[in-house]
């Protein structure tokens, strides 16, 4: 495995999946490997700026974990997703990569040979 690509689809908070995915990601790239995570769905208000994570234990947000990633791995958001959800650019951190369906596409279809899919 030289690879990983992992797909979030469900909000960064409420569940762990977010940030398990995130450092799998920072995990995989510590040992070498090419890692990238993939925002949709609901995965994408993860990618919000200036977030404040509630509650007792001071969790980092998830926005703070994808410059963890960036530049050595990508963060990359799904643009149909923003667009039914209502977030736009403006509302997002630096270290994602809006991409269309078309260059989904294509991300996928080159890593398809070389990295492991995991939905998280």
């Amino acid at each position: 495995m030289k690879s990983v690509f992992i797909i979030v689809d469900k909000a960064p908070y409420g569940y762990e999946d977010t940030f398990s995915a995130f450092y799998v990601a920072i995990a995989c790239l510590n040992k070498g490997m090419n890692a990238d995570v993939l925002l949709l769905g609901d995965g994408i208000y993860s990618a919000i700026k200036e977030q404040k994570p509630g509650g007792s234990v001071n969790y980092p947000n998830v926005g703070e974990l994808s410059y963890l990633i960036f530049p050595e791995g990508s963060v990359y958001i799904h643009k149909g997703s923003m667009d039914d959800r209502g977030v736009t650019e403006n509302d997002l951190v630096e270290a994602v990569e809006m991409v269309n369906d078309k260059r989904l596409g294509e991300i996928i279809k080159t890593k398809t040979k070389s990295a492991v899919f995991i939905r998280i």
